[in-house]
């Protein structure tokens, strides 16, 4: 299956710049950019702006981390989770 468009809670990764292969989850989009976190450099409070064009997108999401996050619940830990097992599944 593949993912044409960037949804919160989907998992994308990175494939140009200094955090290629780095994985993260979608936590937004603001005009052309994409809004990623990964739990640990880049929160859910202060989220990356990424080109989409830089991002691959893969068939995974967890809407449930991206609902707490627009709550603005702390998920940072959650975060890191699921992208520790979107790599182990990759």
């Amino acid at each position: 299956m593949k993912v044409q468009e960037p949804v919160a809670g989907g998992i994308a990764e990175s494939l140009a710049g200094h955090d290629r292969g780095r994985l993260y989850l979608i936590v937004g989009a603001e005009g052309g950019r994409v809004l990623v976190a990964d739990g640990a450099a880049h929160t859910a409070e202060k989220p990356k702006p990424k080109n989409r064009k830089h991002l691959r997108l893969l068939p995974l999401f967890h809407p449930e981390i991206a609902g707490r996050i627009a709550q603005g619940k702390d998920e940072n830990s959650n975060i890191r989770a699921a992208l520790k097992a979107a790599a182990q599944s990759k």
